[in-house]
């Protein structure tokens, strides 16, 4: 008996919490949220007014305050992140449609921007005759009007943070709708560059992960089911895919024709279960120490952050073999995805060891704000982040909004259709320096 009531009484705490966490959001929580927001900004962010006046932002704050009770709550969140991104910086965020709470749909199409314009990577199979089409409008908006709103909204160290990231955003419907870009936050039309016009309509986040999806990458081609839609796969090639499919954190390979290691080193997390970085290391340069190697190739492209203390041992390894670095034999491979511990990582490995830096400048600044921690806003159920520290990688670069890349390389979209790795073969390519006798 007691044991049934004790269950009874459960259950009936559940659904009084469950009607708790349910109570309707007004326009006062939103306002108290968003002066908990402005306080803990100031006081906890390492460098608040860095790229903005404290008069200018404060006065966005006190806008928005003021027009809550007007605004719908798709428009307050998408507002709040435009004020976050003012801040400027990657690490001081707000996610519009990615809340506790409040989530945004999704249409059904996965975007990239090329360095040929903007392309579908992925659509589901009923739309795969869009796989080969540059996007140019979306209703009445132009592709460069809605990248410029969008930009708005995100936070970001540099330019390379709207490439990397307005792809992504460019697809999910309220947000769409709230800057103006579509008439509708249920459906709008995708203008292609042939004239072609598809209609997508909203879905949640479940439908649009179940999808039965095609990719544009000519490794997997249009005609599989994608096994993945994670970036990292989306651009591999057949060397890396079989690694890649296996969710490797990193690895390396010998090739022998090139005389040249490639290293993957996609997160700064040693992985449960495999060896540790530092073991992997070991093991390269046992294998480096005994072979014919050129080249060491570094590449940190899809690597988006951890801890910097584990790309330690390898930087460490390159500097007691100053002679690789010296004859330009040594590269680290960047692109739009490298951030955070990935960047501080990359920054050593070109001021310590002497690496050249290949491929596309990374979205994160050399020294900037960083170290980002969570703010909670419970009273509607949203949350921010706030730098914390300033973190310096390399004291030479000052405040430059990019680590140097020596030799440029980056995909158009054709190249990506094809099993190509336009990074790598720039490396591959590159001559070594004369080193004097």
């Amino acid at each position: 008996m007691k044991s049934t009531i004790t269950v009874l009484l459960l259950l009936a705490l559940a659904v009084l919490l469950a009607q708790g966490c349910a109570r309707p959001v007004t326009s006062e929580h939103w306002r108290e949220d968003l002066r908990q927001l402005e306080r803990e900004l100031a006081e906890r962010h390492v460098d608040l007014y860095h790229s903005v006046s404290e008069s200018k932002l404060s006065a966005g704050f006190d806008d928005l305050h003021e027009r809550i009770p007007t605004l719908s709550t798709t428009e307050i969140l998408v507002r709040i992140a435009q004020l976050t991104a003012m801040v400027g910086d990657g690490h001081t965020s707000f996610y519009p449609g990615d809340q506790k709470r409040w989530k945004f749909h999704y249409y059904p199409i996965q975007l990239y921007w090329f360095a040929d314009g903007i392309y579908p990577t992925a659509t589901p199979r009923e739309s795969m005759h869009l796989l080969d089409k540059r996007l140019v409008q979306i209703d009445q908006t132009p592709i460069e009007q809605a990248l410029e709103a969008i930009s708005t909204t995100i936070s970001a160290d540099n330019d390379m943070e709207y490439r990397y990231t307005a792809p992504f955003e460019l697809i999910r419907p309220e947000l769409l709708h709230a800057l103006g870009i579509a008439a509708s936050a249920d459906s709008a039309t995708f203008v292609f560059d042939d004239g072609k016009r598809s209609v997508f309509h909203a879905m949640t986040a479940d439908q649009w992960l179940e999808g039965d999806w095609r990719v544009s990458n000519g490794v997997v081609g249009p005609e599989k089911a994608a096994p993945s839609r994670r970036l990292e796969l989306l651009f591999a090639t057949s060397f890396t895919l079989p690694h890649l499919a296996e969710r490797k954190y990193y690895w390396f390979e010998y090739l022998e024709d090139q005389r040249s290691i490639f290293l993957q080193y996609n997160a700064c997390w040693d992985k449960d279960g495999d060896i540790t970085f530092a073991k992997l290391i070991d093991d390269m340069f046992e294998f480096v120490d005994a072979h014919p190697v050129e080249r060491i190739i570094i590449d940190v492209r899809q690597n988006t952050g951890g801890e910097p203390r584990i790309g330690e041992p390898l930087i460490e390894a390159l500097e007691q073999r100053p002679e690789i670095g010296e004859r330009g034999g040594l590269f680290v491979l960047v692109g739009r995805r490298t951030f955070s511990a990935a960047l501080t990582n990359a920054a050593q490995l070109r001021a310590r060891a002497g690496a050249r830096v290949v491929g596309e400048a990374p979205r994160g600044k050399p020294n900037n704000p960083s170290e980002g921690r969570d703010i909670d806003l419970d009273r509607t159920g949203t949350w921010a982040t706030v730098s914390t520290q300033f973190v310096e990688r390399d004291a030479a670069l000052g405040d430059a909004d990019y680590l140097p890349v020596d030799i440029p390389a980056s995909y158009s979209f054709d190249i990506f259709r094809q099993d190509r790795d336009p990074m790598l073969e720039a490396a591959l390519e590159a001559d070594l320096y004369v080193v004097s006798p």
